[in-house]
């Protein structure tokens, strides 16, 4: 009004002659006028969305543009507001994009906020802070909850697979109890471990298994040795940051999520069936006991299985407090008999302020309970013997078991009598603190307790049946077996950060100190022949083993430390040129006097390209960053404490005359090593951010080499170096990764209705072995890598198929080379050292590579109105398979003429040799590609009631495979173990818990 006012009296001050009357006619109409517009405020209403899901969005401000009036929405998103007709109303929403809307002649308006991708993605976790995305020069990865896969997904490293390029997570096992193996730009360690480091909202080393995927607010994945290295002796596999989610400030919500599922095996041996292994023994000439049963041994010992999950969270707060806590159920049946785990889990977060926001506390508390029950693996190994011709059972209860036989056993007595169940109970509690001690200096220090508790128990029953009683190991009684480990983790974290802007620059500087303290404890006892199997493991006493020497009992203790002293220095100049400097030093219990200490430097830089001159202009780049990196980072996870120094234990025992009995001697069981240290990983590399077409295309490009020396593993000690004990663990050898990732998403289609988006996280990555000594020791010319077929298994208990060479990836199959198959099914092995004869042992060379050297995920978004679909493809590219399932049991001489079973293959195979040896024959590609996860859903676009969300769905795992292996499945495990019971990487044996296929309807409703 007293604009409209001035506007008159500037008008009579250019000139205009009025007179007084006139002057104060006009200053009443303008009066009555403006009184009259505002005097016509319209009531309106409506719901504020967000633009992806069509969810309401509480808390979102409404604002009459110009003036503090305003409102904000309700639970549901909704608002009602009262404002002039001619208004224009501000909507704005942290991490969404603000509108402007005029209100004219609108009731109701409703308006659908688009993410604001700026804001999202402008601060990303790294080691002790975060970072601004523009401003980060090494190479990180960043997955929002949105983005994980969808199904049956019961640990978060499954929601990332195939998400994030260079991490290759293979999941060959569909026992809801295993672990998939994870590699981060392949595998750099033979006996330290090849796992990244995990560390879940701050927590280093935090059981990430136990975590609810639908706690994860963003998971983000340190690949090079730059972002790594700020955690020294712990870094060299890159790290994996988790950040749960937290609550805000606003009106409180509810959240529920859950989903029921069923899992069949999707992939099966192709075994004969009674038909079918009747015209073997016919065709081959031999003959067998035909009791004239048809049984399909896998399918007695499986089942269809089943699963639910259900997750509840409630999270709100107000300016100074903030809080959110969740409660989950996971229940997951197993395909094999006996198999299964259910896990309840629950989470507080709780965020405050204090001192006039200068004091800022968090809270982090969880505990998780997951029970396992653990089956054999041993009953699918028996299920390849089995004939097909014989009954479940000989009479009723009493099990069928072919006589004087120790390679075919009943695979259902080894599920049904041999029970094995683990407890594990996780508890945290994490309390952060940090202080603004000025605008610009802010000390933060953490704590945090961890506690695990692990009660595993066994039992074996008693069965009637000999043979089958001397397989489960009893020797005709029954066996029970508890233990019990303990690991206490106690953390101390203190920082102090220096974030300074002057000018066009941007300087930060961080420092810090950190101080872990782990102890391990557990024991353990056995006992046999019980008069009852009704205790069960729950009474040992009452076996009367101990008084035969046949039980067992065994206790321990450990402890390690891990002093650092770390420091960072990130700078920013013109938003153009960013650097960051990474210091670490470590000192750990775990490694010998004169190695206890390490240093781990880092040193990246990047260059935003398109902000000069010669790319500025060009209007189809929107961004191009160039990074540049280098540093050196550790491996020590994968190694016990003690390793170091000479132990004393048992070693069996002497007859002692006083007393008249034997008693326990001890010796030496390990050499003093006071040079050990950690492994060095020295990463080097570059790569380009970059983003075209106003964000249509995007994504990154890096390059790297990771070598890695001074590999931890056990070799022989020289005795003439005054070792007694003859092997000792030693820093010998080196190894190298070198490799190109890619992550490129395309928006294929955008429109009001339907958009289509695409990503593809691809990695190249070539393995290499470059030293297996030093100067001190030697090590051996080549590692032999004995493994183990399954157990009880005819002449094939352990066959040397893979290899550790210099010059050679690892875990490179050797063996010998078929150039055909003679008249009579024998082999004809090619003479290699060209002496006029075969030797197995002499005749070996390098027949295949089991390390992948493509791995890629290509995953599709689509959403047309309420609608969404998604489906990711998989697949590995240039790895090779050791079939030994083939191998054994799919030659015409290979298992039917011992009476047992064979593969269908056996039918037209023309090999009819017993040698079990390595060879190329059985040597095939490993490349294959998976419809590996699906969904399609619906969400609800109007709030009903107290309900501002709903979401339905279904979804599947493992949809549809593409190989041409000839196994079961071409994902086999990648894993490597040097120490006790030895695995190769690539051999596809018999005892593998098969791969399932999923189908899951779910529900999301927001409150």
């Amino acid at each position: 009004m007293m604009d409209r006012y001035l506007w008159f009296t500037r008008q009579e001050r250019q000139g205009t002659t009025k007179s007084s009357f006139f002057k104060g006619l006009f200053f009443v109409v303008t009066f009555l006028f403006s009184s009259a517009i505002f005097a016509q405020d319209r009531s309106i209403s409506g719901k504020i969305t967000d633009a992806s899901d069509g969810s309401g969005i509480p808390g979102t401000s409404v604002a009459l543009k110009g003036t503090t009036k305003g409102v904000v929405t309700d639970v549901n998103g909704t608002f009602r507001i009262s404002v002039p007709s001619s208004a224009t109303i501000v909507i704005s929403s942290v991490g969404f994009l603000t509108q402007e809307i005029v209100v004219g002649n609108k009731d109701v308006i409703d308006v659908a906020l688009a993410s604001d991708s700026k804001t999202i993605e402008e601060v990303v976790v790294v080691g002790y802070g975060t970072q601004k995305r523009k401003e980060i020069s090494g190479t990180v990865t960043s997955l929002g909850s949105k983005e994980f896969n969808s199904g049956i997904v019961t640990n978060p490293l499954q929601a990332a697979q195939g998400k994030v390029a260079g991490l290759v997570i293979t999941q060959s096992s569909g026992d809801p109890n295993s672990r998939p193996t994870v590699r981060l730009r392949g595998t750099g360690s033979l006996s330290a471990g090849s796992e990244p480091l995990y560390v879940v909202d701050g927590v280093i080393g935090a059981p990430i298994e136990n975590i609810a995927p639908e706690d994860i607010a963003t998971m983000d994945v340190l690949r090079d040795a730059s972002s790594a290295a700020i955690y020294g002796s712990r870094g060299s596999n890159g790290v994996i940051l988790i950040t749960t989610k937290r609550g805000k400030s606003g009106v409180p919500s509810l959240d529920y999520s859950g989903y029921m599922g069923i899992e069949n095996i999707s992939q099966r041996p192709e075994l004969l069936n009674a038909a079918q292994y009747r015209e073997a023994q016919k065709k081959f000439g031999t003959t067998s006991t035909d009791l004239g049963a048809d049984t399909d041994w896998l399918g007695v010992i499986t089942r269809q299985a089943s699963s639910q999950n259900h997750n509840l969270g409630v999270s709100g707060g107000s300016e100074n407090f903030s809080y959110r806590a969740s409660v989950g159920y996971l229940n997951q049946v197993g395909t094999l008999i006996g198999s299964g785990k259910d896990r309840i889990n629950a989470r507080l977060n709780m965020d405050s302020k204090a001192l006039g926001g200068k004091l800022n506390l968090r809270y982090n508390f969880s505990v998780s309970q997951s029970n396992g029950q653990i089956a054999r693996d041993r009953a699918l190994g028996m299920d390849y013997n089995m004939r097909p011709t014989d009954p479940v059972y000989e009479s009723p209860g009493v099990y069928f078991q072919q006589p004087g036989t120790f390679s075919s056993f009943n695979p259902l007595a080894i599920v049904e009598n041999n029970k094995r169940n683990e407890k594990v109970m996780d508890m945290l509690g994490n309390i952060q603190a940090s202080y603004n001690i000025t605008n610009d200096l802010i000390f933060k220090v953490s704590g945090t307790l961890r506690t695990q508790g692990k009660d595993t128990d066994e039992y074996i029953r008693k069965v009637s049946n000999k043979e089958t009683a001397n397989l489960l190991g009893v020797n005709g009684g029954n066996l029970a077996s508890r233990a019990y480990f303990d690991e206490n983790d106690r953390q101390l974290e203190t920082t102090l950060n220096y974030i300074k802007s002057f000018g066009a620059s941007n300087l930060t500087v961080l420092g810090g100190y950190t101080y872990q303290d782990v102890t391990k404890s557990g024991f353990g006892a056995t006992n046999t022949t019980f008069l009852t199997d009704d205790f069960g493991a729950n009474n040992l006493g009452s076996g009367i083993g101990i008084l035969q020497n046949n039980a067992g009992l065994g206790s321990g203790k450990n402890q390690y430390k891990l002093v650092s002293f770390l420091g960072r220095v990130t700078y920013g100049f013109n938003d153009k040129y960013f650097a960051t400097l990474n210091l670490r030093r470590d000192g750990s219990t775990k490694f010998g006097d004169n190695n206890k200490w390490g240093l781990f430097p880092a040193v990246s830089v990047g260059w935003a390209l398109n902000k000069e001159n010669f790319l500025k202009n060009i209007q189809a780049i929107d961004n191009m960053k160039l990074r540049v990196s280098w540093g050196r980072t550790g491996n020590s996870e994968g190694i016990g404490p003690l390793r170091s120094r000479s132990v004393w234990g048992p070693v069996g025992t002497y007859y002692d005359p006083a007393s008249d009995s034997n008693l326990p001697s001890y010796g030496i069981q390990s050499n003093a090593n006071p040079d050990l240290k950690w492994e060095v990983n020295e990463n080097y590399g570059a790569g380009l951010d970059f983003s075209l077409g106003k964000g249509k295309l995007a994504g990154s490009l890096d390059w790297y080499t990771r070598a890695t020396k001074d590999l931890l593993y056990v070799v022989n000690a020289p005795q003439e170096a005054g070792y007694v004990f003859p092997e000792i663990l030693a820093n010998v050898g080196s190894m190298r990764n070198r490799g190109l990732e890619a992550t490129l998403t395309y928006q294929i289609a955008q429109s009001k209705d339907f958009e289509w988006f695409a990503t593809l996280a691809a990695s190249l990555n070539k393995n290499e072995v470059t030293a297996l000594g030093n100067t001190k020791f030697k090590g051996a010319k080549n590692i032999f890598l004995t493994t183990g077929l399954g157990s009880n298994i005819r002449g094939t208990s352990a066959v040397d198929f893979s290899v550790l060479e210099v010059g050679q990836p690892v875990g490179v199959f050797f063996g010998s080379v078929v150039t055909g198959v003679d008249d009579k099914g024998k082999y004809i092995f090619k003479d290699i050292n060209a002496n006029g004869k075969f030797d197995p042992t002499d005749d070996r060379t390098y027949l295949g590579d089991p390390n992948p050297f493509f791995v890629g995920g290509l995953t599709n978004n689509l959403k047309y109105k309420s609608f969404d679909l998604s489906f990711q493809l998989t697949g590995n590219f240039g790895s090779d398979i050791m079939n030994t399932n083939r191998l054994l049991n799919g030659r015409q001489d290979g298992r039917v003429q011992l009476g047992e079973n064979g593969l269908v293959s056996t039918l037209t195979s023309k090999v009819s040799d017993e040698r079990t040896i390595s060879m190329d024959y059985y040597v095939e590609k490993g490349n294959f590609v998976r419809l590996n996860n699906a969904s399609f859903g619906y969400t609800f676009p109007n709030a009903i009631g107290l309900l501002r969300r709903a979401r339905i769905y279904v979804a599947g795992n493992n949809l549809a495979l593409f190989t041409k292996y000839t196994g079961v499945d071409p994902e086999v495990s990648q894993e490597l173990k040097l120490d006790g019971n030895r695995r190769a990487p690539g051999v596809d044996v018999k005892e593998t818990y098969y791969k399932t296929r999923a189908f899951t309807a779910g529900l999301n409703l927001s409150f």
